[in-house]
Order: C-alpha cells, then sequence, then structure tokens
C-alpha cells in the first residue's frame, strides 16, 4: 500500500461508501414513486415528530443542511403537495411545516421501500451479528454526540 492510500478498513470510508451505495439504491427506489431521499427524510421527521411542532428552522438542523436548502427543499415539496407552510402566529418569519394526505400517503409507501432495503442490506447478517452490528452502531453515534 502506498502512502497516501487509504486502507480500506478505516472507518471513515467504510461510512461513506456503504452510504454513498445504501443512498444510491435508496434513491432509485423511491424515485419510482415520485420522491427523493430528501424528501423522504424530511416527511419521516414530520411523521415522527408532534404536529405543529416542525418549523423550517428544526428540518435544517435535523437534517444537518443550511436554510437556503431547506426552504428550497420546502418549496418544491409545497409544489408537489406534500406539505403546506404556515407562518408562525407569534414570528411571522418562522413557518410551520405540516404534511398534506398526499405526503403522508407517499411517505407510508416510501417507509415501505426503506423497511424493505434495510432487511435486504442486513440480510446477511444472523439475528445475533445484526443485533450487534446496530448496537455497536448506537455506541458509536453516542460517542460521537458527546465529543
Amino acid at each position: 500500500m502506498r502512502s497516501n492510500e487509504i486502507p480500506e478498513s478505516q472507518l471513515p470510508p467504510l461510512l461513506r461508501k456503504c452510504w454513498m451505495r445504501l443512498n444510491a439504491i435508496f434513491q432509485k427506489r423511491v424515485g419510482q414513486i415520485g420522491l427523493t431521499p430528501d424528501q423522504y427524510i424530511a416527511l419521516r421527521w414530520l411523521h415522527e415528530l408532534p404536529s405543529g411542532t416542525v418549523y423550517q428552522l428544526t428540518l435544517k438542523n435535523l437534517m444537518f443542511t443550511d436554510p437556503n436548502n431547506v426552504a428550497g427543499l420546502m418549496s418544491r415539496m409545497e409544489r408537489l403537495g406534500l406539505i403546506k407552510r404556515k407562518a408562525d402566529t407569534l414570528d411571522r418569519r418562522k413557518k410551520l411545516v405540516f404534511c398534506t394526505l398526499k405526503g403522508k400517503t407517499l411517505f407510508e409507501e416510501a417507509r415501505k421501500i426503506a423497511v424493505c432495503l434495510e432487511e435486504e442490506t442486513l440480510s446477511i447478517l444472523n439475528t445475533e451479528e445484526k443485533a450487534e452490528f446496530l448496537g455497536l452502531l448506537g455506541t458509536i453515534n453516542r460517542h460521537l454526540h458527546s465529543v
């Protein structure tokens, strides 16, 4: 191995390669129902958090993106009828985001695709390996959030 090569067994390259491939497969599959991975993630947060509590700023933070990206995403999703935005009654600059019936329906379809892909991906591991793998990822995640 040359000194400027990164070994295949290092965490960042392995995570990046897995994430890029997983995301590409997911993008292709949810694209068949008219969603992008970012739209799915936004809809997932809207589904998981109590209605009337999610602002564009909330989504910006949860999706680790900047205000312009989330504003553009919300505009596209609103045009597609997936979400509705409403100005906050106390601060009109803040926008509350709500999922529409169409958004909920597409999210449910996409969630089935996501669950299926996760099951497919983890199918190479036995039950104990799956539990250990997910547990270790959780441990790493908690550690990184404490740093």
